[in-house]
C-alpha cells in the first residue's frame, strides 16, 4: 500500500482517538453538572472529581458556570449574601477577561501558550476559593443560631443600618461571624411573622393576607426601633428581602 494510505489512516485513527477522548471529558462536564449543587458542591469529593478535568479551560468554564447555578439559588432565599458573590464573580471574570485581552497578538505562541495557561489558572484558583466561601457563608447560619430563612433576615438588618449608617445593637466577632444579638432578635421576629400568616391557604396569593402581613413588619420594625429614626428606604428595602423570601415560597 502506499505511504499516503498510513499516512491517512494514521490520521483518523489520530482524530478518532480525540473525538473519543473529548467525548469522555464532555461527558465527566455534565455528570458534574448533573450533581446536586446544594448537598455536594462543596464536598472534598466534588473536588477530587473536578481536579479530574484536566482542560485548564473546561474547568474553569465549569466553575463558573456551578457558581452562577449556586448564587442564583442562593439568592432565591438570601438575596444580599448572594448578590454579595455575585459582585465578585463579576471581579474575577473582569479581571480574567481582562488580563486575556492584554496577551500580544505578536508574541511567541509558546510564551503565549503559557501566559493564557497561567492567567486560567490563577482565575481558576480564584474561583475555588469564591466556591469555597460561599460553601462557609451558606452554612454560617448555624454559628450565629439561626435558621437558614432567618440568616437572610438578619443579613439584610445587618446590611441596611451599615449603608444607612445608624446604630443598632453592637457587633461581636466570633471567630469569622460577626454577632449582633439585636438583629438576631428582630430576624427571627420578622420570620415569626411570615411563618404565622404562611399558615393561611393560598396566602401568598391573597392580597389581604399580604397586606397584613406587610402593615405588620412595619410595626414590627418600628417597635424594635429599627431604625431609631424613620426611614421610608430602609423599610422598602427590608420589605424586597420579604417579597423575595415569599417569592420563592412560590417556585
Amino acid at each position: 500500500m502506499s505511504k499516503n494510505y498510513y499516512v491517512i489512516l494514521f490520521k483518523n485513527i489520530t482524530f478518532a482517538g480525540i473525538m473519543v477522548e473529548e467525548a469522555l471529558k464532555r461527558n465527566a462536564v455534565v455528570s458534574i453538572l448533573d450533581t446536586d449543587v446544594e448537598e455536594q458542591i462543596f464536598s472534598a469529593e466534588f473536588t477530587a472529581r473536578l481536579e479530574g478535568l484536566k482542560l485548564p479551560a473546561t474547568k474553569l468554564e465549569l466553575l463558573v458556570k456551578l457558581l452562577r447555578k449556586t448564587i442564583r439559588e442562593y439568592k432565591k432565599v438570601n438575596k444580599i449574601a448572594a448578590e454579595k458573590y455575585e459582585d465578585l464573580l463579576r471581579k474575577t471574570l473582569d479581571e480574567y477577561h481582562k488580563r486575556r485581552d492584554a496577551l500580544s497578538a505578536d508574541e511567541a505562541t509558546v510564551t503565549q501558550n503559557e501566559a493564557v495557561t497561567a492567567i486560567i489558572d490563577e482565575a481558576t484558583k480564584q474561583a475555588l476559593d469564591l466556591l469555597n466561601a460561599l460553601g462557609e457563608e451558606k452554612e454560617s447560619f448555624r454559628g450565629l443560631g439561626l435558621s437558614f430563612e432567618e440568616k437572610a433576615f438578619y443579613d439584610i438588618l445587618l446590611h441596611l443600618r451599615d449603608k444607612y449608617n445608624f446604630e443598632y445593637g453592637e457587633d461581636k466577632k466570633v471567630g469569622a461571624l460577626v454577632v449582633n444579638e439585636k438583629c438576631k432578635a428582630l430576624a427571627k421576629k420578622i420570620k415569626e411573622l411570615i411563618d404565622v400568616q404562611s399558615t393561611f391557604t393560598d396566602w401568598l396569593n391573597n392580597s389581604k393576607i399580604r397586606a397584613d402581613l406587610n402593615q405588620k413588619i412595619f410595626f414590627c420594625l418600628y417597635e424594635n426601633g429599627y431604625p431609631p429614626q424613620y426611614n421610608k428606604e430602609v423599610f422598602d428595602q427590608v420589605m424586597e428581602q420579604v417579597e423575595n423570601f415569599k417569592s420563592c415560597g412560590e417556585s
